[in-house]
């Protein structure tokens, strides 16, 4: 095994396409989504999970999206497999829309209990109540608690600033959970909008500003970790394999997937050994020597740096 990568949680991104336009949305306008196909394979994606069970013994998986329910099938072989090999938490994170009949949408949560989903996180706050009626998901929660599935159902707001900052989209976002007291679910952490996709221009007058160089490091900015201690990894609709945002190793569609984790050493790819060894500085320097330049405009944050340096760097290979 890899000395550098131990996967203790697999993460699926099932789609990128959705049932909704959210203002805050991270994933932005339709360019991410035409880059890939609709929807993971099947097949695939159950291949993957069979080996990373096998030989990582990983503690967790998690289906998202977009909105992973809109192919609920893939959900279905993912969870059926991850509960064969035996990972022990087993999440779907959901705008909760699976269905307009109340039918169709029990049919749905008595298939997620089936292949073993024992973690539901939904989507609710005043981004996604702009398109999804509270009733669909309060209908899919109820199906969900019916079908057996209690040990873990939360929901998963977005705020704004912080979940304690006073601001309008706050105030509206507790107006929706206040609504949802009657459901037996509690309300986790959720998380704060980030600048990207449609966040940058619907939110941006709550959004920090852009400076040359702003603070922090990989490992202490929310949903990374040290590139040379990385126990979480992605698998994009593509088979594409990443350790961070768009930090893709291989792909698994094209090489064996262990083949791709055995083999990951971060101070053989020219980026990540930059940023372990001198930070945004390091990788700043280091693209600088192959004719690609900072933004003058600055950047929102060091993830902002990392993704598009490295975006528009390898667009010049």
């Amino acid at each position: 095994m890899s000395r550098y990568l131990t996967a203790d949680r697999l993460e699926f991104i099932v789609t990128y396409l959705c049932n909704s336009n959210c203002r805050h949305c991270q994933i932005g306008g339709d360019e991410r989504r035409r880059a890939f196909p609709d929807h993971i394979d099947k097949d695939l994606a159950v291949e993957i999970v069979k080996k990373v069970g096998e030989r990582y013994k990983p503690k967790s998986i998690m289906t998202f999206g977009g909105e992973p329910m809109l192919y609920p099938d893939v959900v279905y072989v993912i969870h059926s497999a991850a509960t064969e090999a035996g990972i022990p938490t087993r999440e779907v994170l959901t705008n909760g829309l699976w269905s307009k009949k109340e039918s169709e949408t029990k049919q749905i949560a008595d298939n997620l209990s089936k292949s073993g989903v024992n973690s539901v996180g939904f989507s609710v706050d005043c981004f996604h109540q702009e398109y999804i009626k509270l009733r669909y998901v309060m209908d899919a929660v109820q199906a969900l608690l019916d079908a057996g599935v209690q040990e873990e159902i939360e929901w998963n707001p977005c705020w704004i600033i912080s979940r304690d900052h006073n601001n309008k989209y706050n105030n509206r976002t507790k107006a929706v959970l206040e609504k949802l007291r009657s459901l037996p679910v509690k309300c986790g952490e959720g998380n704060v909008a980030r600048p990207e996709g449609r966040a940058i221009t619907n939110l941006k007058e709550f959004l920090p500003r852009k400076t040359a160089m702003p603070n922090g490091k990989c490992g202490e900015m929310p949903y990374t970790e040290r590139l040379d201690s990385v126990k979480s990894i992605s698998i994009e609709p593509d088979g594409r394999v990443a350790v961070c945002n768009q930090f893709y190793i291989g792909n698994a569609s094209e090489t064996d997937v262990i083949e791709i984790l055995e083999s990951y050493d971060p101070y053989k790819i020219f980026e990540a050994k930059a940023i372990i060894e001198n930070g945004m500085n390091g990788l700043l320097n280091w693209e600088r020597t192959r004719g690609v330049q900072p933004d003058h405009g600055g950047y929102y944050s060091i993830c902002d740096i990392c993704t598009s340096i490295r975006r528009r760097s390898n667009a010049d290979r």
